[in-house]
This record gives structure tokens, sequence and C-alpha cells, in this order.
């Protein structure tokens, strides 16, 4: 027996060797990822639906401000900060959290005069403002309207409104999106029926709501900087419309 056997031989062997154990992995490779590979259906349905639910805001934002003017800063800040120390007290005697309370804008700058060809300063003038959050206004908005009167009472000369919201939206978007998809649900149902197709199951569901219901603003119409004579006590919360857009994709049969 020839033992012999060339350098060359053996070469050839282990490259056969190694391709022959590449295509074996390779093959398991395959195996493996079309057994994890997402089955899709050839024959599908798909149905949008929007479900939409109506809620009364139970959050209220108001920006309580003071607008001041004095001959220097330190005048004008004592001026705000004893007004909208006064206001800070009156809210919380109110029942409002102080977490809900939170100076939102403070500035004091000069004003001017032209004159002689320069501007010279002829004052200042200041701002002060106070963001409140009212909870529970869905039930009832005495506390809301209470706040506001007391805040005109107190020094403020500038309110910026009332903006409604929820506390939870997220909840509220909870139940219009399975609203949504119970709708989505009956009509692809009823499509089959009629189309004398047998309604499989669920092989694709996408939210195509793009937003949250946003704050509703409401006027009271109060000027900017002006003295604040009169506030509209009663205020009307109405309610806001949560929507949520589903499309869901079903195997037919």
């Amino acid at each position: 027996m020839n033992t012999n056997i060339k350098p060359w031989l053996w070469q050839t062997l282990g490259v056969l060797l190694g391709l022959f154990l590449a295509l074996l992995v390779l093959d398991k490779v395959y195996i493996v990822w079309q057994d994890f590979k997402p089955s899709v259906p050839k024959n599908t349905l798909s149905m949008s639906a929007e479900g939409k639910i109506s809620a009364t805001p139970d959050l209220a934002t108001i920006n309580v401000g003071v607008i001041s003017n004095g001959s220097t800063a330190k005048i004008v800040q004592d001026d705000m900060t004893k007004k909208v120390d006064q206001i800070t007290d009156f809210v919380k005697k109110q029942g409002i959290d102080p977490k809900d309370i939170t100076t939102s804008n403070f500035s004091v700058y000069p004003s001017y005069d032209y004159k002689n060809g320069t501007n010279q300063v002829n004052g200042y003038q200041g701002n002060e403002s106070v963001t409140v959050r009212v909870h529970g206004v869905d039930k009832s908005t005495e506390v809301l309207g209470k706040i506001l009167d007391g805040a005109v009472a107190n020094g403020s000369n500038q309110i910026q409104g009332v903006q409604f919201s929820f506390n939870d939206p997220d909840n509220l978007k909870q139940e219009a999106r399975k609203q949504a998809i119970n709708k989505a649900k009956q009509k692809a149902q009823e499509l089959a029926d009629q189309a004398g197709l047998k309604l499989g199951k669920v092989v694709n569901i996408s939210d195509n709501s793009t937003s949250y219901p946003t704050p509703l603003p409401y006027a009271l119409g109060m000027g900017g900087g002006g003295d604040a004579k009169s506030i509209a006590p009663n205020i009307e919360t109405g309610s806001q419309d949560i929507t949520a857009s589903i499309t869901m994709t079903f195997e037919i049969k």
C-alpha cells in the first residue's frame, strides 16, 4: 500500500471538507430561519375603523399673572412679589396642592424714552406668572371660579384664559382604541359573510392614530395687561372627543 500521498492532495481534500461543512451549516441556518420566519397568508382582508370617546375634561390649567410698573427695578420686583404671594396664599386656601402651583414666568426690564437722539431709561416693567392646575372640574367648577375671582381680588391683572384637558388621556385613548378594534372586526366579518368567505385569525394590526387630545382653551375676555374689573365666574367645561384609528388584517379562507 502506497502511503506517500502528495501534499496537494491533502490540501484538496481539506478544501472539499471545508466546503461540505460550510454547506451543512448554511442548510441548518436556512431550516431554522424558515421555522422562525413570520407566516403571512397569501389571502388576506384589511379593514380600518375609528373609535371615538366623548368625555368631560377633568383638569383645568390657569395662568395668572401680575404686570407691574415702577421707577426702579426693586420697586417693581417688590410689588410683584407681594401680589403673587397674596395670590398663591389664596389659591392654597382653596385646597389646591402646592405641587399644582408653579411659577411659570418672571421678568423685569427697563422701559425707554427717546430723547435728544438717545434712548433713556424712564422706568421699569415686570411680569410674573403663576400656573395653577385645578383637578376634578368635570364634577364641579366651583373652586375654579373662586380662584379666578380671588386672583383678581388679590392683585392679578393678567389671566391668560383657562385650558381644559385630561389627567389620564392614555386611559381614554385606550377605550377609543378598543372601540375601533371591535368595529374593525365587525366590519370585516360582515364583508367576509357577504363575499362568501371565512374570516380567519388576525395576522397584522396597526394604530393609525397620530395625536392625543389637546388642551381646549377657554377665553375669559380679559386684556393682557390692563386692569381686570370682572371675570365670568361660571365656567362650562364642555366635552372633548378622543379618537383612535385602527387597521386590522385578517386571514381569509
